[in-house]
C-alpha cells in the first residue's frame, strides 16, 4: 500500500521537478503555441478585468473593516483575525463572482489536498483560482527548491513558478516580498503562505491534475500583469519576481507574471477542480 502509494506520489509530481524534467526531455509531449491570443481561453483584458473587479472589491471590504491609520498594525493581525478576515472575504468572494472556492481532501487516494466549489457554480469559461508563488526566470537558481516539492509550475516561455507555501520556498516567497515593499505598502499577497489567504483565489497550486477518472474541468492561463495595474491593489497578486525591482530597472522591466486557472464548463458546488497540464487550444 505505502509503495503504491509513492508511485502514485511520484507519477503526478516527476513533470515538476527540475532535473527531471532535464534529463527525460525526450519524453515530453510538445504542443504548438499559436503566436496571439487564439491559444488562450479568455483574453488578457477579460482576465485583467476580472482581477481588477475581484480586486476591487477585496480592497472595499478592507477598507470597511480595518483601521487604515496604522498600515503596520493592519498587516500582523493574530491567525484568529487572519481567519476572521478570510471568511469574510470568502463571503466577498460569493457576492463578486456568485461561488466560493476552498482547499479540501481530494477525491484522489494519496494526492493530498484539492480544490472544491463549497458553494455555487462556476459558469463556464470564468476564471476559477490563481497560482501563486515565486517568479524565476532563466538562469535563476531554484534547484534547491525544487527537490521535493510538487508545487512548480511551468509556463510555456520556461518561465517556473514555485507554489510551495513550506519550507525554503515560502521563506523566499516572504523575503522577496518584504524586500520589493515600498514602507508599508505591499507589492504582492503574503497571506497565500498561511492558511488563511487575504485572496481566496490563491489556492490554485492545489488544483490537482486530471485523470482517467476525473477529467479537466479547468485549464492553466498565463497573464502578465500590466504596469498600469493599480497600485493599491498589487497586494493582492499572490506572486513575486525572484529578481528584484532595482535589477529589473537596471536590465529590462519585468512584468508579474500570474497563472489563473480558467473554467472549461460549468462546474456545479461540491465538484472538485481538476486541471489540464496544458492549456485547451480553441
Amino acid at each position: 500500500m505505502f509503495l503504491k502509494t509513492l508511485r502514485n506520489k511520484w507519477k503526478h509530481y516527476r513533470y515538476r521537478l527540475v532535473p527531471w524534467i532535464a534529463f527525460n526531455l525526450k519524453d515530453r509531449r510538445m504542443r504548438a503555441v499559436a503566436p496571439s491570443e487564439s491559444d488562450k481561453i479568455l483574453t488578457n483584458s477579460q482576465v485583467e478585468q476580472f482581477l481588477l473587479h475581484f480586486f476591487e472589491n477585496l480592497e472595499n471590504e478592507r477598507l470597511s473593516t480595518e483601521n487604515t491609520s496604522d498600515l503596520w498594525k493592519s498587516q500582523k493581525l493574530t491567525e484568529e483575525e487572519q481567519f476572521v478576515q478570510y471568511k469574510s472575504n470568502l463571503r466577498v468572494m460569493e457576492e463578486c463572482v456568485g461561488f466560493i472556492t476552498e482547499r479540501k481532501p481530494s477525491l484522489i487516494p494519496g494526492c493530498g489536498t484539492g480544490v472544491f466549489v463549497t458553494k455555487g457554480e462556476i459558469p463556464k469559461q470564468t476564471v476559477v483560482s490563481m497560482y501563486p508563488g515565486t517568479i524565476y526566470r532563466a538562469g535563476e537558481p531554484i534547484l534547491f527548491q525544487s527537490l521535493a516539492n510538487p508545487f512548480i509550475f511551468r509556463c510555456i516561455d520556461a518561465v517556473l513558478i514555485d507554489g510551495n507555501d513550506k519550507n525554503i520556498s515560502k521563506y523566499i516567497y516572504k523575503s522577496c516580498g518584504q524586500r520589493d515593499r515600498h514602507g508599508p505598502y505591499l507589492t504582492c499577497d503574503l497571506t497565500w503562505v498561511t492558511r488563511n489567504p487575504v485572496n481566496p483565489l490563491a489556492v490554485g497550486q492545489y488544483v490537482n491534475n486530471q485523470s482517467k477518472q476525473f477529467p479537466a474541468n479547468v485549464a492553466y492561463q498565463e497573464f502578465d500583469i500590466p504596469e498600469k495595474f493599480p497600485f493599491h491593489l498589487q497586494k493582492y497578486i499572490p506572486n513575486i519576481n525572484y529578481s528584484s525591482s532595482i535589477q529589473d530597472c537596471l536590465e529590462e522591466h519585468r512584468l508579474t507574471r500570474v497563472v489563473v486557472l480558467v473554467s472549461l464548463r460549468k462546474i456545479e458546488e461540491g465538484e472538485e477542480l481538476f486541471s489540464s497540464y496544458f492549456t485547451v487550444v480553441h
